[in-house]
């Protein structure tokens, strides 16, 4: 009972300090209650941090937990195997691992220790028993694909190309291809680099840039190529020409690509992020700026809850504890538990192979590197967007699982024999060191565990599942990769179209053109697709098929390939019927595509006009359509939507927020015929207080007004009615709140003495805020003192919408402090943050008076605060006054 009643004085501690000071003064509590101090984090390391002992790679399986119907294999381990991060495999079969030993403080160390590994398994068992290094001498190497007879390897701030030309099994071809990577940064994040490198169906190669870098980047075999800064976008390139550009990214470590060429990927802790669409529509028009193409699309959310089995490390329970306290900074994530939610996300894969069944295909699978776990969701279609579910028999529990604390999942790979590969860097620590305490840090072996590393196979635990054998498409004929493309292991199709690609073999255009026209699989009609316009071969007739394929992903990919061939009418006919589809992504698409098209041919009564017109009529609704509408360059959103809804006023009435989106880019892009058709549209009865608002900002960003814009004066008459209503007591709340709003884009002389009025008193509270907030954003001193003589008349809420305007200029701030000195305000009407701000003010004669005048409502510092409860601490309980009644 004791303990029960000082818990419970430290609870009413804990919320006084809250209540008192807008400060970190929480610690006072925790920090009496635990004898902690920023002062006082000596550790014990005996007691404090024990440390588990490594498990041997014989014992590494039995760790595992996996699901039902699967298994685990140990395909590789050391001494073959350091630090694996990434894998990937040539045509051959052969692997390669990039090895990231100087993780995650030897960068420097001299050589480089990071180096790639060419693993084989010569006896066909399974078990990779020969490791050769195929490149070293490498600082924080990070990813890794083979392509163009070479492996292409990211060594920040580089970009390197690794060639064997003497089949030893050494690279001793040595290119630097790219670099600027991270060059502008004050330093590098170790764990958001360049990584997972991705063959893609657009015939390039993907780079994950890791979240937020920056860099002028240059190919160095390509002087003719301008330097780019990199600007915290993903990279890509083309391993044939090398060609560069960059694509939307923004995630840290671990990408992939479905079966449809759909972008995924994660952040530590964001385990599932979808590129809802290709960035490169979202520039086409400086006055719309769609929402990301990047959303996380976890339906239990990015840091979503996740089943461990192995124990809290003892490193973390003590770093928790101090964060929350305040001991030491960072941030107190999941409610302060030390586990069971993602914290390291990273390596999030597609599954795309043949040898689980159908339902795990385009399964996504991420690792928690300090977890020791391995989830999975399914993805399920989400009108033009994607969600990811946890699948129904995996509630409670992970895909895989160790009750190993060294194991470290940090990545996945697709591989020859239709299985997920995983890589397990094996360590001790995993933590990035910039957020490990040093107090934490110095007890601490970071490298240990740098002579480790485990690569997991992942197959059915199936008497009757064979693992394929060794593969070897290097030496397959043309005829033989074009028949690939239709094989179920995504690997193998990448593969095929990758070498197709490279080749360049003219005789493969009519086998792949018959396989979009023939063949059963739509994942296979859409790489022949890709392929076929990687060989600059695609032609009208067989994108005409695509367009009226039976799958929607194909349809999908054959809108966006026709943007490269000329317009015919058979052709457009086609795509205008794709306007009326029953998939969301078919529309979305298309509607990217046609803003394009119509740019380039100009609007006129085509039918591509009247099919963009259609898709915002009935899709303005749907957030990623109705982006890709207006997304669309200024001069067809101007020409094809904007006079539709005009035509059409009911329709324009019920799509009132999209049309205000019209309104705005109207206005931002001087339209030719000048601002007539848009003033008097918006000018007319029962117009939307949104659409003036629209207007309002659309003119101010083409550098003019409502007022010098408007030369007929014909929105003096809404003005003046939404003046009269404003201020009109017996009008509804509803409707002087909407007048309000309409004069938020009038100027100060129209609006000033209706919106003053509705400050009055007896006032409704909502009237007199409204009124406020909008009188608010006129910087003149009439706006000031009708705030300080109108506050006695003023509800609790007007009066915070006035405070908050008062304290926000600083040419308010004295006015202000004059009328809390004279009792007109009292101080302690003010909140502890805008007490805070004014004694604190940049001004020192004003943060005098501020100190003055508001000395009753300072803040007590935590050591007064502490000093205060401390009795709170050392009171005996009472058992009978604790006892509930």
């Amino acid at each position: 009972m004791k303990l029960l009643r000082t818990a419970t004085v430290l609870a009413g501690v804990l919320r006084a300090a809250i209540f008192a000071a807008e400060t970190p003064v929480h610690q006072v509590g925790y920090q009496q209650a635990y004898g902690e101090s920023k002062t006082n984090v000596a550790l014990n390391p005996a007691t404090d941090l024990p440390r588990y002992a490594p498990v041997e790679p014989k014992d590494a399986v039995a760790t595992w937990k996996v699901k039902a119907g699967f298994k685990l294999q140990l395909a590789a381990a050391e001494p073959l195997v350091r630090d694996p991060i990434a894998i990937c495999f040539d045509e051959n079969g052969r692997m390669f691992v990039c090895e990231m030993i100087d993780y995650s403080e030897m960068r420097d160390a001299t050589p480089h220790l990071g180096r790639i590994s060419v693993l084989e398994d010569t006896d066909g068992d399974g078990v990779y028993d020969k490791s050769t290094v195929f490149a070293d001498d490498l600082p924080w190497p990070t990813g890794l694909i083979w392509a163009n007879g070479g492996l292409y390897v990211a060594a920040t701030p580089d970009i390197w190309r690794f060639e064997d030309r003497d089949g030893d099994g050494r690279a001793e071809v040595r290119t630097k291809v790219f670099t600027g990577f991270g060059t502008g940064l004050a330093r590098l994040n170790v764990q958001a680099m360049l990584n997972s490198f991705q063959w893609g169906q657009d015939n390039r190669i993907h780079v994950q840039s890791g979240s937020g870098n920056r860099g002028k980047i240059q190919c160095l075999l390509r002087p003719d190529l301008p330097a780019v800064e990199l600007a915290a976008r993903d990279f890509w390139f083309d391993p044939r020409t090398h060609d560069f550009g960059f694509e939307s990214g923004g995630a840290q470590y671990g990408m992939s690509f479905d079966n449809f060429g759909r972008k995924f990927a994660c952040s530590n802790s964001d385990h599932l992020q979808f590129w809802i669409f290709d960035d490169k529509y979202a520039a086409r028009n400086p006055f719309y700026h769609p929402q990301s193409a990047r959303q996380s699309i976890a339906a239990d959310g990015g840091a979503a809850e996740v089943f461990r089995i192995s124990p809290d490390e003892p490193w973390r329970i003590v770093r928790t504890r101090w964060r929350i306290s305040g001991v030491v900074k960072g941030p107190v994530e999941g409610g302060g538990r030390v586990s069971g939610y993602f914290t390291g996300a990273t390596g999030t894969t597609v599954f795309r192979g043949d040898a689980y069944g159908q339902d795990f295909v385009n399964n996504t699978f991420t690792g928690d590197a300090g977890g020791q776990l391995v989830h999975r969701k399914k993805i399920y279609e989400n009108g033009a967007s994607l969600i990811g579910r946890r699948p129904d028999d995996e509630h409670g529990f992970e895909f895989a699982a160790s009750t190993d604390t060294w194991v470290r999942v940090v990545n996945f790979a697709n591989a020859p024999d239709g299985t997920l590969h995983i890589c397990d860097m094996y360590r001790e620590v995993i933590e990035h060191p910039w957020s490990l305490p040093e107090e934490i840090k110095k007890h601490l072996d970071l490298n240990s565990g740098n002579s480790r590393g485990r690569i997991y196979r992942v197959v059915p635990d199936n008497p009757t599942w064979k693992r394929r054998p060794n593969v070897a498409l290097g030496h397959a004929a043309t005829e033989e990769l074009v028949a690939t493309l239709e094989h179920p292991n995504g690997w193998h199709r990448d593969t095929a179209s990758r070498l197709l690609y490279e080749r360049h073999d003219a005789t493969a255009v009519p086998l792949l053109a018959k396989l979009v026209r023939e063949s059963r699989s739509a994942v296979a009609r859409q790489h022949a697709l890709g392929v076929l316009s990687g060989l600059s071969a695609l032609d009208e007739t067989t994108v005409l098929t695509a367009l009226g394929d039976t799958d929607p992903r194909v349809r999908e990919r054959a809108i966006g390939l026709s943007e490269s061939l000329p317009s015919a009418a058979v052709f457009d006919s086609r795509l205008a019927a794709l306007a009326r589809d029953p998939d969301a992504r078919v529309r979305m698409q298309l509607a990217f595509t046609l803003g394009n098209m119509l740019a380039k041919a100009g609007a006129d009564t085509s039918p591509l006009t009247a099919a963009f017109a259609r898709l915002a009529a009935q899709d303005w609704k749907d957030e990623w359509i109705s982006a890709a509408v207006l997304s669309a360059p200024p001069e067809v959103v101007n020409t094809v939507v904007f006079p539709a809804f005009i035509k059409n006023p009911t329709a324009a009435r019920a799509a009132a927020t999209f049309v205000a989106k019209l309104i705005e880019i109207r206005g931002a892009s001087r339209s030719a015929d000048g601002f007539v058709t848009l003033i008097d549209f918006v000018a007319q009865p029962g117009t939307s207080a949104s659409w003036l608002r629209a207007l309002g900002e659309g003119l101010k960003r083409a550098g003019t007004s409502i007022p010098e814009a408007d030369a007929g004066r014909k929105l003096a008459a809404v003005f003046a009615t939404a003046s009269t209503i404003a201020a009109e007591p017996t009008a509804t709340e509803p409707e002087r709140l909407r007048a309000i709003e309409i004069l938020s884009v009038a100027s100060f002389a129209q609006s000033r003495e209706a919106l003053i009025a509705a400050t009055g008193p007896k006032q409704p509270e909502a009237v007199q805020a409204a009124a406020i907030v909008v009188l608010a954003g006129n910087a003149v001193p009439d706006v000031t003192a009708a705030f300080v003589r109108g506050w006695s008349n003023f509800a609790p809420i007007a009066k915070s919408a006035a405070l908050a305007a008062l304290t926000s200029r600083d040419d308010r701030v004295p006015a202000l402090l004059t009328a809390i000195e004279s009792g007109t305000i009292k101080a302690s009407e003010l909140s502890a943050t805008q007490v805070q701000a004014l004694t604190r003010h940049k001004n020192p004669t004003l943060a005098a008076r501020a100190r003055a005048a508001l000395s009753t409502e300072i803040p007590a510092t935590p050591e007064q605060l502490a000093a205060k409860f401390q009795s709170a601490v050392t009171t005996s309980g009472d058992v009978g006054r604790g006892l509930t009644q």
